[in-house]
């Protein structure tokens, strides 16, 4: 068995790099899930998307993107809304053309929206949508870990503690931000 390994290595070897594809072979598929009537999405934040029919469900460019599918792993819920969904359509306040997308947060305030022109829903303004609210986010993280740092540095460590638990409870939104809280309230409970 290692014969054929170290034979198999030295054959990729002299074969060179032109002999792999120069197409890239990686396809993202985005954990999309579809909403029933009444379910509840408990998640920082949710990206609503709502096509414009069932084909478009099946082809869309929303189904293969890199960018959505890394947001996913960073506690973005990504749900398709069903048509007959009147409720949730009605709270999502959709009244652009099919399809549209809307990005909210824990307590349903709408952040953001995206409608497709011409029945055509561009994946890099949905990626642009989510981005933008993540880099914000982050920014607001940075923030508090600036003034958590002032206060420890004036003695305030209890409200300093606060603000670097408040940036950790979102370290799923904003991962280095978190892991700065958590090194930072390890450094104040050794004090």
């Amino acid at each position: 068995m290692r014969w054929v390994r170290l034979i198999a290595l030295f054959a990729l070897i002299t074969a060179g790099v032109n002999a792999l594809p120069e197409e890239e072979g990686h396809v993202s598929l985005v954990p999309w899930k579809v909403l029933q009537p009444g379910e509840t999405v408990d998640a920082p934040l949710a990206l609503f998307w709502i096509p414009s029919s069932p084909d478009e469900l099946r082809r869309s460019s929303l189904l293969t993107s890199d960018d959505l599918t890394h947001y996913s792993s960073r506690c973005v819920a990504l749900r398709v809304v069903r048509f007959d969904d009147g409720a949730r359509l009605a709270s999502l306040q959709v009244e652009a053309t099919l399809p549209a997308v809307v990005l909210a947060d824990r307590e349903g305030r709408i952040l953001g929206v995206a409608s497709g022109e011409e029945g055509t829903l561009r994946v890099s303004e949905v990626e642009e949508l989510v981005r933008q609210e993540l880099d914000a986010r982050a920014g607001a993280a940075d923030l508090r870990i600036d003034k958590a740092r002032r206060l420890a540095d004036e003695g305030d460590e209890e409200t300093a503690l606060a603000l670097y638990r408040a940036v950790w409870d979102e370290r799923c939104l904003c991962p280095r931000q978190g892991r700065q809280a958590q090194k930072a309230m390890r450094r104040l409970s050794r004090r």
